[in-house]
């Protein structure tokens, strides 16, 4: 379990995946806000994360992430992308 200075409810496993929008795309990675829910009074956080990615993103295409290092003092936690949920455009 980590603390991600959010409180007790936002606490996440390591081990976790979590889903998440891209927020912006550079060429070294992407820039992704990660949801954590909790069920209990339907608390949600958003935490500024990054990922490295050789693709190409739009901003807010919805992705899977598993975290591979904790945030620290002047950098985004650093996860990795598992899955890319692409939308078919009609």
């Amino acid at each position: 379990m980590c603390n991600y200075g959010f409180g007790e409810e936002a606490m996440v496993n390591f081990r976790d995946s979590i889903s998440g929008v891209v927020r912006r795309q550079n060429r070294w990675g992407v820039y992704i806000d990660l949801n954590i829910e909790n069920d209990i009074g339907d608390h949600e956080e958003i935490i500024p994360a990054f990922g490295y990615w050789s693709g190409n993103l739009p901003v807010g295409t919805k992705v899977l992430c598993s975290i591979k290092r904790s945030a620290k003092e002047n950098k985004d936690m650093l996860v990795s992308v598992d899955s890319v949920f692409y939308q078919i455009a009609a």
